[in-house]
């Protein structure tokens, strides 16, 4: 992965975006019989497993927020609508807003699918303010999108994150320069990023309940309950913070993976779910023109126990015949255990741009399969991925739906 790192030395101003409820927002946007309705993204009503990853802020009203079990959701919300989620639609919405946030500037950092921060100290003179930079990426995405979000702007990514958690939804927070250790002080201390529980309940022990009062608390105190993090906790709580903006150059890994319902040791079975989730990462490889070196398998069994499977090719590819007899071998290595099968997924990672040069023992055999993929991948682009299916995993039927499925690229 490489990496680019931009920062200036005067009038520094980092823009924090955030979409407010973007599964839920996108599904809502997709089926506009949902809005204004209590949306939960992460699991059908019936599934007995699975973990919120959206909820509407009309589900949030009962208490339901991410991360929490489907099971506490259905109980606070028993009247809400659970979804498994769209993740392709969601990927492709976020490729939408980051092209948005490109036309402001090019320093733009995705953080995830969902939030990005910008450096926009070179973009303000052309949009006249900061206001009109905010005003720009909240009307365009709207515009394009449908989707609300929220944006706070500071002189760093740590005040910025803070400003536009505190403006949802649909909010605009601007802390100038200067005030931000002011803006800060009243919230408690567990508003600041990377403030876990644990810590929290320390500070919280000693008397120190909002960022305020971290940030005049006598440093020695500090420093013999938090070692060395004691400066950085008070740096902080002043709002001083990077304010440098990360470019992300290369994909580092692609992967797909998904929980079952119900715990499976049928291995037949699984091999057909490895092969439906190889032709998703291939297709994905393909689409944005890379090639892999390292396949991964990915198992955690019933026991919670989680394994990862590798082996390095001796070139990279882009076929899925070469990672579909590497992944057979490698789901060999994850049947040893006796154990049924909680999730499973396959990856690919050591990215690079498709570069290869065909095997000259078999050449003609490659080509053919190379035809052979383009073919596929074209009819996939214009009718969708499942217009066209291996043998093996059009057993599984139409439509497979993957529960946890990872977009990490």
């Amino acid at each position: 992965m490489l990496y680019t790192e931009y920062s200036f030395s005067m009038d520094i101003r980092i823009l924090h975006i955030d979409m407010d409820a973007f599964f839920a927002s996108v599904e809502q946007v997709k089926n506009p019989s949902l809005k204004g309705k209590p949306v939960i993204v992460g699991g059908k009503k019936e599934d007995r497993r699975g973990v919120v990853s959206t909820a509407s802020y009309e589900a949030r009203k009962f208490g339901v927020h991410s991360a929490m079990p489907l099971a506490q959701a259905k109980k606070l919300c028993p009247h809400g609508i659970y979804l498994r989620g769209s993740h392709g639609e969601y990927s492709r919405y976020s490729k939408i807003i980051q092209r948005i946030l490109l036309q402001v500037t090019p320093l733009v950092q995705m953080a995830s699918i969902d939030e990005a921060y910008l450096d926009i100290s070179g973009s303000i003179r052309l949009f006249g303010s900061e206001d009109n930079v905010a005003a720009y990426i909240k009307n365009t995405i709207m515009e394009e999108t449908q989707l609300p979000c929220t944006v706070g702007i500071s002189s760093c990514k740590l005040v910025s994150k803070v400003a536009s958690a505190n403006g949802k939804p649909d909010g605009y927070v601007n802390v100038a320069e200067g005030s931000e250790a002011a803006y800060l002080a009243p919230f408690l201390v567990g508003e600041l990023p990377g403030a876990g529980p644990k810590i929290c309940e320390k500070l919280n022990r000693i008397g120190i309940l909002t960022v305020g009062d971290l940030a005049g608390y006598s440093q020695e105190p500090l420093k013999r309950q938090f070692g060395a993090m004691a400066v950085s906790l008070q740096k902080a709580a002043n709002g001083i913070g990077s304010s440098k903006v990360t470019l992300e150059r290369e994909a580092k890994s692609i992967s797909r993976e998904t929980t079952f319902p119900k715990d499976v040791g049928d291995w037949g079975y699984l091999e057909q779910m490895i092969s439906y989730l190889r032709e998703r990462v291939m297709h994905s490889l393909r689409h944005d023109g890379l090639e892999a070196k390292t396949v991964v398998l990915k198992v955690r069994y019933g026991d919670f126990t989680t394994k990862t499977f590798s082996k390095t090719l001796p070139e990279s590819t882009s076929l899925d015949r070469v990672v579909e007899e590497v992944s057979k071998a490698l789901m060999k290595k994850g049947q040893e255990s006796s154990k049924r099968v909680r999730l499973i997924g396959i990856g690919v990672t050591q990215l690079v741009h498709n570069q290869h040069q065909l095997s000259i023992f078999d050449e003609a055999g490659n080509e053919k399969w190379e035809r052979a993929t383009q073919s596929i991948d074209e009819l996939r682009e214009r009718f969708g991925f499942d217009a066209i299916r291996s043998a093996k995993t059009s057993t599984l039927g139409k439509g497979v739906t993957l529960s946890t499925p990872s977009l990490s690229k």
